[in-house]
């Protein structure tokens, strides 16, 4: 029993360790920096994923939306000088910011130490102050409705189905009994003629 629970206590504490590390090493930690040239696009999407940025790098033309959506399994958040959503974003959660002016505007995840990014406006050159960045959150398109119909299967009703399954336990309890009787029972020993 301390064994086992000594197993548990070093699985716990390894997974509580290892979790903050997959993120250590920033925006390309499962394949290096990435980057995009999206100069001419209206829209772009930077995708929060493994605890990365993808493209870590985006350039783009001034007036550009860039979509910020997390697709991880994990909480992160995309904090911008002046810019950016403070919130909490969980999986699904996506926010659209336009950048107006000229400049570069570096990110990061404020959970993961080292997972950062940039996007690079215009020329890319010259630091973005953040005050002209308009963030809408995103809205989700409204559900569709779905109708199903449904039509007899040719199944089984409940009622059959009940009684199968009452009928099936009773005989796998009767197998039982008759097994375990049979093992302590003595065996027989048949006396010579």
């Amino acid at each position: 029993m301390r064994r086992a629970m000594l197993v548990c206590l070093i699985a716990g504490a390894a997974t509580v360790v290892g979790v903050p590390s997959t993120a250590l090493a920033g925006a390309g930690c499962h394949a290096g920096a990435t980057q995009a040239d999206a100069t001419g696009e209206k829209e772009v999407m930077v995708r929060i994923a493994d605890c990365s940025f993808t493209p870590s790098l985006t350039t783009v033309d001034p007036g550009t939306a860039v979509t910020f959506v997390n697709e991880d399994w994990t909480t992160h958040d995309v904090r911008g000088n002046e810019w950016g959503s403070f919130e909490d974003m969980k999986e699904g959660d996506a926010f659209t910011a336009t950048f107006s002016e000229s400049g570069i505007y570096p990110f990061a995840c404020s959970y993961h130490p080292g997972m950062t990014g940039a996007i690079a406006v215009g020329g890319g050159e010259g630091a973005g102050s953040g005050e002209e960045v308009s963030i809408q959150p995103f809205e989700p398109p409204a559900p569709q409705t779905v109708t199903r119909v449904v039509t007899d299967s040719g199944g089984l009703s409940a009622g059959p189905l009940a009684v199968a399954s009452i009928v099936g336990g009773l005989l796998g309890a009767a197998v039982t009994v008759v097994l375990r009787r049979s093992r302590t029972m003595p065996a027989r020993v048949s006396e010579p003629v």
